[in-house]
This record gives C-alpha cells, structure tokens and sequence, in this order.
C-alpha cells in the first residue's frame, strides 16, 4: 500500500471516530437536556442539587450518584445518594479523608451495597475559589467500567456546575435561617416590650418614674411594680446576664414570675428567695443567672423593705444623704438555697430611692467608668418631679457616653416619698 492510500485511510478513520464521538456527544446531551431543564439554575437548599445528581448518572449511565459536602462554618457534613436505599454512606465515608487534597477525579472499589453486590465508584471533588467543598461522584455495578474522555469532562463540567449551586443554596440558607431569627428577635422583643408597665404606678405619696431602654431588639432588663393586697407598693428590676433571644426569654419569665409572687403579698426577700428555688435549675442547665432587686415601700409611713440579689448598689438619699445600700444575697441561679437578708428603713418627706441596671453604672468611655457617682452627679439638685429626674440622668448618660452605641440595657426607676411632711 502506497503512503498516499495510508494516509487516505488514516483520514477515513480519523472521519469515522469524529463521527462516532459527535453522536455520543449528541446523545449524551440529548439526555441530559430535560434533567438540566428541571434543575433549579440557582438552588434555593443543598436538596435542589437531587436534579444534577440525575443527569450525571444519565449521561454516564450510572447506578447510583451522590453528592458529599464537607463540614464549614458551623454546618455538619451533608449526604445525597440516589438511590438513597442501596449504598450507605459509612461505606463510601473513608474514601473522604483526604478530599481537601484532592484535584483530579479518585475511585473508590469494591462499595458494597446494602444487598451485598460491590460497585464501583468515581468522584470528582467540588472546587470553588480554591477551596474543595465537597465531591460528586457516580456508582457502577460494573467494576470493570472505564471513562472516556468525554465522561471525564462531563463529570468535571457537572460538579463545577454543582459546586456552584451548592454555594449559593448554602447562601440561600443562611440567609432564610438569619431572616428567621431576626423574626424571632422580633417576636420575643414585641412580647418582651408587652410586659412592660405601660404606665407608673398612681399611689398617694409617692410619686414614681420608670425609663427601659434595650440596646438591642431585645434585652435582659425589665422591670415591673404590683400594689400589694396589703396595701405596699412592691416594685422590681431584673438583669438577665447575656444579650439576645435566651436572655429575653429568661427576663420575661422572671418578671412574670416576680409579679405574681408580689401579688401573694411576700416581703421582698421572700420573693428573691422563692424565685430562686423556681429558676435555679433551668437556669443552670442553659448556663444563666440573673440579679434582681426586689423592693417595697409603705405610702403611709415610708417603711421600705429592700432586697438585692447581685444586682448593682440601691441609691437611697435620706436628710439630703446618699446611701448605697449593696446585694445582700447572690443572683438567682448561683446556688441551689439560700437565706436571703433585707434592708430596711423609713423614708421622710421628699427622700428618694433610685433603681438602676448595670448598663447605666457601667458606661465607660476614655474618661473612665460613669459609675454609681455619676448617676449621683446627674440627679438635678431642683426638679418638679421623678420623671424630670429620670430623662435628666438618661440625658447625661447619653452625653458621657457620646457617638458610641449602648453597650447594656438601661433601666432605671425612681421613687420619691411625699408623706409625712408633718
């Protein structure tokens, strides 16, 4: 045969192999177009990828398919396998050690499948930006079956598309889980706001402001006031420790149960005590604790009774003297029993008791911490009322902290004894 006739045949089959591999292409992409057509071109969760999984195994002619995601960002690791009753995860999982590592398409022998038969698996690992997220891979129970170089390309083609998706499903997650949150947020902190007083207590004597301001949607301050059967008007702040949804749910429940403790007529240090024996558990077992302040006044007399569970010092100006009276027991949820102590004493005409949170005190700026004896300093020597000296210690509070956001919740509440002028 001449070199011309070789040459001619050479060309022949070269035709014959370019047909051959155009109609396998045809084919292959005549299958795969209706699954394309049906997978989501932007998945909205890791389960839209089901549709992918399919056309790889059609277009390859596989058994089985799978999708491995690798653990990040608080996420647990992920498994898709169609069909999902035939081969366990636990047996592809130690194949899976070094994907991190891995760049090219790695096989996997002799899976054996839950009916006993061994397959044959090929994946490819997930790439995007540099980092491996994961594998798709397909299964034969053919353990002899090969790749051209047409089933390597589709694969790898497939799993960028599905390293794609993945991120953005996982994208698409996240930001359903923190829209869900923050409706949550919303939830506790509208019922935290219902629980609120909406107004100060109108008892003859005693004039009452109050001021609860969160630092966020919601908070573990609250504060409340109930007039006792006997007569006593009983008031209270509570500081959950922490920011957020468990501390809003720990503050409502507290002042829920403080309010009706209040109503059975308790003395203060009844109350702390009782409500500590209530909460010590759950709040041990979810890692909380809570100070509160518990205190009741006598419109007739001015006999006040005081208790403070942890909570920052009570400011009690007497004869034009401040007093700091400090936490005589520890907060709620420290220990399992306690004997709760209680201040007590008598205020005369035009003394007056102030209530604050921690999230006053503690305002801290390059000047220093504000303190107890800023709050002090910010109480106006002449005033009409507490409401007047309540807004005048939240103006200066916001004055020394300047641009800076609160830290902490702020709550304060201030009493003034009006009786007994005689």
């Amino acid at each position: 045969m001449t070199d011309e006739a070789i040459y001619q045949d050479r060309i022949q089959q070269l035709e014959e192999e370019l047909d051959s591999l155009t109609a396998a292409l045809a084919q292959a992409w005549d299958q795969l177009v209706p699954f394309l057509q049906e997978a989501p071109q932007q998945a909205k969760s890791s389960q839209d990828i089901a549709p992918v999984i399919e056309a790889l195994m059609t277009g390859l002619d596989a058994t089985f398919g799978a999708v491995y995601l690798l653990p990040r960002q608080g996420q647990p690791e992920e498994w898709f396998i169609l069909p999902d009753d035939q081969v366990a995860h636990s047996a592809l999982q130690p194949f899976f050690a070094d994907l991190g590592e891995q760049t090219d398409i790695y096989w996997a022998y002799d899976i054996p499948t839950r009916d006993g038969d061994h397959t044959l698996w090929m994946f490819m690992p997930m790439n995007v930006s540099g980092e491996v997220i994961g594998a798709l891979g397909v299964g034969f129970a053919d353990q002899a079956k090969e790749l051209s170089s047409l089933d390597r390309r589709m694969l790898t083609r497939m799993s960028e598309r599905a390293a794609n998706q993945l991120i953005a499903a996982r994208l698409e997650e996240s930001r359903a889980r923190e829209a869900k949150m923050m409706h949550e947020l919303e939830i506790a902190g509208n019922i935290q706001r219902s629980i609120q007083p909406g107004n100060v207590p109108n008892v003859a004597n005693l004039d009452t402001a109050a001021e609860w301001q969160p630092a966020s949607n919601v908070g573990g301050d609250a504060w409340g006031w109930v007039t006792q059967p006997c007569g006593q008007l009983a008031c209270f702040i509570v500081d959950v420790a922490g920011k957020g949804l468990p501390a809003a749910l720990a503050a409502v429940s507290l002042h829920t149960a403080l309010r009706l403790l209040l109503r059975l007529d308790l003395a203060p240090d009844e109350t702390l005590e009782a409500a500590n024996a209530e909460f010590y558990d759950p709040y041990t077992n979810a890692g909380i604790l809570a100070t509160a302040v518990v205190f009741r006044v006598d419109p007739q007399t001015g006999a006040f009774q005081l208790a403070n569970a942890g909570h920052v010092p009570v400011l009690i100006r007497q004869n034009r003297q401040w007093q700091s009276y400090m936490a005589n027991m520890p907060p709620i949820g420290v220990l399992p029993e306690f004997r709760p102590n209680m201040d007590v004493g008598t205020l005369a005409f035009s003394d007056m008791m102030i209530v604050i949170s921690d999230g006053l005190s503690e305002i801290e700026t390059e000047a220093g911490m504000w303190g107890e004896a800023g709050v002090r300093n910010a109480i106006p020597g002449q005033f009409h009322d507490m409401r007047q000296v309540v807004d005048t210690v939240f103006a200066e509070a916001d004055a020394y902290r300047g641009n800076a956001p609160p830290h902490d919740d702020q709550t304060m509440m201030a009493l003034q004894f009006l009786g007994g002028r005689n």
